[in-house]
């Protein structure tokens, strides 16, 4: 016992010894280690230089911006080349300045159309609410602290802005739904129900499903989602009367044909409906990676001012287009 206590105590003894000879950090260590941060732009986060370039795109792209206080310059986005460094060969090279390359986005108006043909194109959406303070009337089968809480739930949704209008080429003149989708709303649904009781609403749609019918962005570029465009519409749900237009149910069951057995109304439906509409408020698009396409918020007038085969007058640029002109991604 007292042999392996005695080897017990060498071996502490040893690593003892080697713990004390480790050199602990010098200054001089300490700011080359500073230094080599420098390549970084001062941060010790590429990642997070990065989204703040981002963050200030508008700024970053021109260069500089220009206030009262005189001209900032600004700083690229290239501390993720700082990080991972690509070849200078390589054809998938980033740029803030696309018109260097050759490259030139779409006008935001185009991009509006493409965003009004996104939604005509699209039946279902990822509609996003919040749960509101419980009523006395609500059910207490679910939990009880969701108050606060969003919610997305996918939706059946139809574009219907032709519905109403006197003829195809003013569809967006005095029409209520001209940009806002059509539900066929259902009581027992979380989405209409947080609905009611005051939520807002947000419907995501996108064109992701059809990647397989595009082409790569870049040369060499594998085909991305991230590269195909969505669009979020803010907004709350209004309900239409009953007693709609038939125009308005030959539109959402053409886009919908299984929905015939839950209209409104109709007898040995599963569940009871109604018509609704989301008014849109804002709009955010994001037409794929941001060198290439608009990302940003769209100008309401324009929304609601675009038609399927013309615009209203002293809209966008004045071409009269309507989401017909333009397609999307692999049309």
């Amino acid at each position: 016992m007292a042999r392996s206590s005695i080897v017990t105590l060498l071996k502490l003894s040893l690593c003892l010894l080697a713990v004390l000879a480790t050199p602990f950090p010098t200054q001089e260590y300490l700011n080359q280690q500073q230094a080599s941060l420098a390549g970084f732009g001062g941060h010790d986060d590429p990642l997070k230089n990065f989204v703040s370039d981002v963050v200030h795109e508008d700024a970053v792209i021109g260069g500089s911006s220009s206030g009262s206080s005189g001209t900032t310059s600004t700083t690229t986005t290239t501390s993720l080349a700082a990080a991972a460094p690509l070849s200078s060969s390589s054809s998938l090279r980033y740029t803030t300045q696309p018109e260097e390359q050759g490259i030139s986005r779409p006008s935001w108006f185009t991009s509006t159309l493409l965003a009004r043909r996104l939604l005509a194109k699209s039946s279902i959406g990822i509609a996003s609410t919040v749960y509101q303070q419980p009523s006395s009337s609500s059910s207490s089968s679910g939990p009880a602290d969701l108050q606060g809480v969003p919610i997305s739930l996918p939706e059946y949704i139809a574009d219907c802005s032709a519905s109403d209008s006197g003829t195809q080429e003013d569809d967006y003149d005095g029409n209520i739904n001209n940009g806002n989708p059509i539900f066929l709303g259902l009581y027992v649904s979380t989405t209409f129900r947080n609905a009611a009781q005051g939520s807002n609403v947000s419907l995501s749609i996108d064109w992701w499903t059809h990647l397989n019918s595009t082409e790569p962005v870049y040369p060499d570029f594998p085909l991305s989602e991230a590269g195909l465009p969505r669009v979020s519409l803010l907004g709350y749900v209004e309900r239409i009367e009953d007693g709609s237009s038939k125009s308005l149910e030959e539109c959402f069951l053409a886009a919908h044909p299984d929905a015939r057995v839950w209209l409104p109304g109709k007898e040995d439906s599963p569940h009871r409906g109604f018509w609704a509409r989301l008014v849109v408020t804002q709009a955010y698009w994001v037409g794929g990676f941001g060198d290439l396409q608009q990302i940003g918020w769209v100008n309401m007038t324009e929304w609601r001012g675009i038609g399927r085969y013309a615009s209203a007058d002293g809209i966008g640029d004045g071409s009269g287009r309507g989401w017909e002109d333009v397609r999307l991604p692999g049309e």
